[in-house]
């Protein structure tokens, strides 16, 4: 741009972009020629339009001694696209810039900050707060993002977000078993392993205090089970999936992505917590997933179906009808008291630590089970 010929408008709005260009082009400059830009940028600012404070913020984005107020200027720009540059910036930054982007800022800004080199846990629980899905994936990928008690008690507030990121939480290992249960339809195939390793744990340790193998096995009537093998072979998917909601007292929607689950863990573990025969879940499991899967994979669902005992297979089931755990945080002397305690979480500690609280289990023959013998 020659600012020589332009209007006098234009050429005062083109004076900001020069004045930058000029600063970035040189390597470092004193305190003085920083003083003077700074002072020039907050005059020059608002006058400036869109695309040339957007090329302003790249620009200033990726240099080195960008001065810290000019970024807190952009970053609090009204244009998403000029807030969200200066952001991603490595520049320094006020905490309290990233905590008001986070909060109020459109989700590329809430990207930009999530991608930052450093990550204060003020801002990392802002976003858990405000961000979508997509974002948050960005965010816990990080190793300095607390994924901790407090932190799965703001997305807990979120099921809908914490669905989406159950397999990341997963493989983080951030998910306690209240958690691995109740999301088990979400998760992947390696946590969803995680989420049956955590319930055997549990049913191994009712076995050890209780003495009596019998907590380990099913309880459903004769009848009852006769009714659902007939239903699943003859009735239809929709038809099983009614008699299984009524029995496990699942909810319709529950049940219905239980049988449908492409994955077939879901239905495996519905089939081995009604304590059906080895012949008459292989043939369920051909019926409803013949169509859908490999006759490996279904070699590898029947292999699943032997190894999972009643009780763990029952322990997920009341883990999906209890849905997600309604987290009770409490002040306390070592921090946070949540009820987010399990075996898949609070047994990753070190000899010697104390062991973490939570509600624990409900019992499945208290209610809400129907016709068990």
């Amino acid at each position: 741009m020659d600012l020589s010929l332009e209007p006098e408008r234009k050429r005062k709005a083109g004076v900001l972009l020069a004045a930058t260009e000029l600063y970035v082009a040189r390597d470092r400059h004193d305190a003085a020629e920083q003083r003077i830009f700074s002072e020039l940028f907050r005059q020059l600012l608002p006058d400036a339009p869109t695309d040339h404070r957007r090329m302003i913020a790249r620009l200033l984005a990726d240099y080195a001694h960008t001065p810290a107020d000019c970024l807190s200027l952009l970053a609090a720009d009204a244009d998403a696209d000029v807030a969200a540059h200066a952001l991603s910036s490595a520049g320094p930054l006020a905490e309290t810039d990233l905590m008001t982007g986070a909060a109020r800022g459109a989700e590329t800004v809430r990207r930009a900050i999530a991608g930052r080199t450093a990550m204060p846990a003020g801002v990392a629980q802002v976003l858990l707060r405000h961000a979508d899905a997509e974002t948050l994936k960005v965010l816990i990928a990080r190793p300095d993002c607390p994924l901790d008690d407090e932190a799965l008690a703001i997305l807990a507030a979120r099921p809908e977000v914490l669905a989406a990121l159950a397999p990341e939480l997963a493989s983080r290992r951030a998910l306690p078993a209240p958690l691995l249960f109740a999301l088990f339809l979400d998760l992947d195939p390696a946590g969803r392993m995680e989420a049956i390793a955590a319930a055997e744990a549990r049913a191994l340790g009712e076995l050890a205090r209780k003495g009596d193998p019998r907590v380990l096995n099913a309880a459903f009537k004769p009848a009852v089970l006769k009714s659902l093998v007939d239903a699943a072979l003859s009735g239809g998917v929709a038809v099983f999936a009614a008699h299984l909601a009524y029995t496990l007292a699942l909810s319709g929607d529950t049940a219905a992505r239980l049988v449908d689950d492409t994955g077939g863990e879901a239905l495996v573990v519905a089939l081995r917590a009604l304590g059906t025969g080895d012949s008459e879940s292989g043939r369920i499991l051909v019926r409803l997933l013949g169509q859908s899967v490999s006759l490996d994979r279904l070699r590898q669902l029947i292999s699943l179906h032997d190894r999972i005992t009643p009780r763990a297979a029952m322990l997920l089931v009341e883990g999906l009808r209890a849905g997600i755990p309604v987290p009770a945080l409490r002040p306390a002397a070592s921090g946070i008291v949540s009820s987010f305690g399990g075996i898949a979480h609070a047994d990753r500690r070190e000899a010697g630590a104390p062991r973490q609280t939570g509600t624990g289990t409900a019992n499945p023959l208290a209610g809400g089970r129907r016709d068990v013998g």
